[in-house]
């Protein structure tokens, strides 16, 4: 065996970001679609990979609403309305509790701005999981609530469940939030 002098003995992969945004560009041809460079990709080319799919809510967050997406690498691949809805919703969640967690208007009250289950710190909580998954995010959304208050349970705070519940809705399209 050869000894690496301090070097790494495999190739190392670069690291695919989470918040990460895809090269990428919006054409108007018989509707809006967002079109996905993907040839530099070492993923895959599907938006049921969660990376993948990561790389196009980011984009979508920006609040442009295509019609379809194309992902294109040596042969393209099309997604239209109906298969990209999940990711779509994943993407106004994402910019709704990216403008959650970036108010400057603090509560006063000092136990709400050190408590574990502020708003800043669940927005920048719920951000985190949609981008590890946005393909499940929006069927998961609904127990996700549920599952964070169970995490935060040692938290003495009489107003954990509401901020939970509303962090854990914004951006939903029947809320209002996005």
């Amino acid at each position: 065996m050869t000894p690496t002098r301090g070097r790494p003995s495999k190739k190392l992969v670069p690291c695919l970001d989470a918040d990460r945004t895809c090269d990428h560009r919006f054409v108007e041809d018989e509707g809006m679609t967002l079109e996905v460079d993907c040839r530099d990709c070492s993923g895959a080319q599907s938006i049921d990979n969660a990376r993948c799919a990561a790389g196009i809510v980011n984009v979508l967050a920006s609040g442009v609403v295509p019609e379809a997406v194309v992902l294109r690498r040596y042969i393209d691949v099309r997604y239209r309305s109906e298969r990209i809805w999940g990711l779509r919703s994943a993407a106004a969640s994402l910019a709704a509790l990216r403008r959650l967690g970036e108010q400057p208007n603090e509560p006063s009250d000092k136990r709400c701005r050190t408590c574990p289950a502020s708003r800043g710190r669940l927005a920048s909580e719920m951000v985190r999981r949609v981008r590890a998954d946005p393909v499940s995010f929006s069927e998961s959304r609904a127990s996700l609530s549920d599952v964070l208050a169970r995490e935060l349970s040692s938290v003495a705070c009489p107003r954990l469940r509401g901020c939970v519940a509303a962090v854990a809705l914004a951006g939903r399209p029947d809320q209002g939030g996005g």
